[in-house]
């Protein structure tokens, strides 16, 4: 087997994906048919970042689906083709993010949460190889009122839908905005999880406030290390909290957030042996998928297939997941080890 064939075989757990990032272009083509049903125009729907320069540029992308998830409908529809794809590469755990989003006159953000969620019972019935969840997110750039609306809708239907949110995510552009750290301690006392992007860009005082509150995992971690705008005040910080990182190879190169695969954060924290795990971050943005990852991954840092295992069920540790779901997608990474890995060995 492989390594391309292994990646798409072995049972992978996504920590990190954002929701309207990880709509593939089919599932643009199908969103804007549903809003156009009579024109051509669906074949040049694509999200794509290759012409950027910077991080700032590739938040322009998103206004791409953005336009196209206006109505629960669309919401619902996003969801359920986004599962099937992740499915469909032998992810057996996901975790989406997204910021409720009302559209006047369309949709209000009840109705943007609820159509993520019914999406999931559908998808539950229909592909029950894979296990979903949801963390609401908030927008560093949409300011304090609508961070403040997100956290009490996350609160509020964590109450009443505990098996599907599972926690908060702080994301957005790092360049606008701040990181709303009292807001989400009201989040965390009510006992959702915390993830939060770290040190997307330079700013160790940030980076410090954020790595002082210990979320519950941490995003990217980009400028941490002293060879990537770091310091070695933070990358010590960093390793001392053991807070478990969320690494998106493809998305920091083709956001120029590091110059090459083989200069990524993966490197510096794998050999310190610090807690993390592999996402795609927004899998039809960068045109990637976890599967890739993991073979990116293997290929620049020269992991083994056992070494690859090994990050699939570290993940497991990390994720927002029951215990019982935990023993539940430990065996099928260990059944899949015995059957295939030991073949190979």
């Amino acid at each position: 087997m492989n390594l391309e064939a292994f990646c798409q075989s072995l049972p992978k757990l996504e920590l990190h994906a954002h929701l309207n990032g990880s709509l593939s272009t089919n599932t643009l083509k199908k969103l804007y048919k549903m809003q156009n049903p009579n024109s051509e125009d669906c074949e040049n729907i694509t999200m794509n970042v290759d012409c950027f320069s910077s991080l700032g540029e590739c938040f322009k992308v998103f206004d791409i689906a953005h336009s196209l998830t206006v109505t629960p409908e669309a919401v619902f529809q996003s969801t359920y083709e986004t599962i099937k794809e992740f499915k469909d590469e032998n992810v057996i755990y996901l975790e989406l993010r997204s910021t409720p989003r009302a559209v006047d006159g369309k949709m209000t953000k009840q109705e943007y949460v609820e159509s993520i969620i019914r999406a999931f019972q559908s998808c539950e019935a229909d592909f029950p190889s894979i296990l979903v969840k949801l963390l609401i997110s908030i927008n560093r750039k949409q300011g304090y009122i609508a961070a403040k609306e997100n956290i009490q809708l996350a609160i509020e239907y964590f109450k009443k839908y505990s098996h599907y949110i599972v926690g908060l995510d702080l994301s957005g552009d790092p360049m606008a905005g701040e990181p709303f750290l009292k807001l989400l301690e009201k989040a965390k006392m009510a006992g959702l999880k915390i993830s939060a992007h770290c040190a997307e860009i330079s700013n160790e005082t940030e980076a410090t406030d954020i790595l002082e509150f210990k979320p519950n995992r941490l995003g990217h971690c980009t400028c941490i290390h002293p060879n990537l705008q770091g310091s070695n005040r933070l990358f010590n910080m960093l390793l001392a909290s053991k807070i478990p990182v969320e690494l998106c190879l493809t998305s920091n190169v083709k956001c120029k957030t590091v110059p090459s695969y083989a200069s990524h954060q993966f490197k510096y924290l794998y050999e310190a042996e610090h807690p993390i795990c592999l996402a795609t971050d927004d899998k039809g943005v960068f045109h990637t998928s976890l599967s890739r990852e993991y073979e990116i991954a293997a290929s620049t840092f020269s992991l083994s297939r056992k070494d690859l295992v090994n990050l699939s069920m570290s993940s497991v540790r990390y994720a927002y997941a029951t215990s019982e779901e935990k023993n539940v997608l430990l065996s099928k990474i260990e059944t899949f080890s015995r059957e295939v890995c030991d073949t190979i060995n």
